[in-house]
């Protein structure tokens, strides 16, 4: 007999505990606020976190290295959050956005799905 995964349905308090999971695992930083609002068929994210402590120490003197490395944690980020997103709440991510400033420690993410 095949088992069936039950699909969790899409909440506020599972995508705020998700985000806050891939924030831990990446940056090893948990996130201080987070706002989530679900419209239609797209969530939109807005948080504070921390800025890592090893990218900010860098940032001075080698920027356009921290911002490569800025990009390149911001595109694990944003794949580890479609594939963990799809999973749990059985959709199809059609579009994941997603952009920090490290100078408010912001970040604003939007997902949009079908």
């Amino acid at each position: 007999m095949k088992k069936v995964k039950h699909m969790e349905p899409i909440s506020k308090k599972k995508i705020a505990t998700l985000y806050t999971q891939i924030s831990q695992e990446i940056f090893n930083i948990g996130v201080n606020t987070q706002k989530i609002d679900i419209i239609d068929n797209k969530i939109l994210i807005l948080a504070q976190s921390k800025r890592m402590p090893a990218l900010e120490a860098l940032s001075e003197e080698y920027r356009e290295l921290v911002m490569s490395l800025d990009a390149a944690l911001s595109t694990k980020y944003k794949k580890m959050l479609k594939q963990k997103v799809e999973l749990l709440f059985d959709i199809q991510v059609t579009s994941l956005f997603r952009d920090y400033d490290p100078v408010t420690e912001n970040s604003c993410t939007v997902i949009c799905f079908k």
